[in-house]
């Protein structure tokens, strides 16, 4: 759940879009946002957040209005983002509200740690999110933006249903089913059922088609690959399970880490190397981790919300 900082933010950063559409917007708004802004690197990735929430909802085009200069705090080091720079560029930029005929407001979706959120999209069929979660879906329920975690979409309609992730756009057709996965160091898309169109940019000349059983991932780095997973393990978060086959423990860790409030730190590359098979059910929570001892030659450390494994 957001903390009562981060809600105060939101509101804050709502209100300034909305200020900086206004008609009566003015030099003195721009400055003070400017101030606000520089404040914290909280403020400007909450409105950074909020710009995209509308530009999914079919707002105001950002290609349409021309860029300033990004500006830097002489105290923080802190540059404009973007969209931050191009809401200093004019008044009629963004608006979380729709003020406009065309505007359209979209829906955001998460997923509470530990547990999962199973979504209807009208007349599209059916997304099931996994724990922690969140996704924008646009107002007409075809088009949806994955902001960080995994989904599973299974659309219905006999209209295409596009999800965004990073930089790449799935289109999924009717019958067809795909696992969407967005970690911080790669995206997976794993084609569950018939075949699924990946485009990267606006031209046909980028699109890749994956089939049943394919894994389509991203690196960092930029780097692709597609293979072809183990579906069972892939797919057991949807009944509350994480089935680990000679995994290395540092990724066994990072999945874990959905489903826990505990700040897990593995303490050397020895441990994070380690190998481990079993299952995690997240309905045991902690008790799985703390039988890690008895399965590793590992040692376990608590202090306070932080569990440290170090080796023997």
């Amino acid at each position: 759940m957001p903390s009562e900082k981060q809600l105060a933010v939101r509101e804050q950063a709502a209100l300034w879009i909305a200020r900086l559409h206004a008609d009566d917007c003015n030099d003195t708004d721009r400055a003070r946002f400017v101030q606000w802004m520089r404040e914290d690197t909280c403020n400007a990735n909450t409105f950074e957040l909020l710009t995209d929430y509308w530009e999914l909802g079919g707002g105001v085009p950002t290609q349409s209005i021309p860029a300033t200069p990004a500006k830097r705090s002489d105290t923080h080091g802190f540059s404009l983002g973007r969209r931050s720079a191009l809401a200093l560029a004019s008044a009629a930029l963004i608006a979380l509200v729709p003020t406009n005929k065309t505007a359209r407001a979209s829906r955001v979706l998460q997923a509470s740690t530990g547990h999962t959120l199973r979504i209807a999209l009208p007349d599209y069929g059916t997304c099931l999110l996994d724990s922690g979660s969140r996704m924008t879906l646009s107002e007409d329920g075809h088009r949806a933006r994955l902001e960080h975690g995994q989904v599973l979409l299974s659309p219905e309609s006999p209209s295409d249903f596009h999800l965004s992730v990073r930089n790449v756009t799935v289109r999924l057709s009717r019958q067809t089913s795909a696992n969407v996965r967005m970690e911080q160091n790669c995206t997976d898309i794993t084609a569950l059922r018939g075949r699924i169109l990946l485009r990267s940019g606006t031209t046909a000349a980028r699109d890749i088609w994956i089939r049943t059983g394919q894994r389509f991932r991203i690196a960092q780095n930029g780097a692709v690959s597609i293979d072809y997973p183990n579906i069972e393990a892939l797919l057991s978060w949807q009944t509350g399970r994480l089935i680990f086959r000679n995994t290395p423990l540092q990724e066994a860790v990072s999945e874990i880490r959905r489903y826990s409030q505990r700040q897990i730190i593995l303490a050397s590359p020895t441990v994070s190397n380690m190998r481990l098979s079993g299952v995690y059910f997240v309905s045991q929570g902690e008790m799985f981790l703390r039988m890690l001892p008895r399965l590793l030659p590992l040692t376990l450390q608590e202090q306070g919300n932080v569990f440290i494994f170090r080796a023997l």
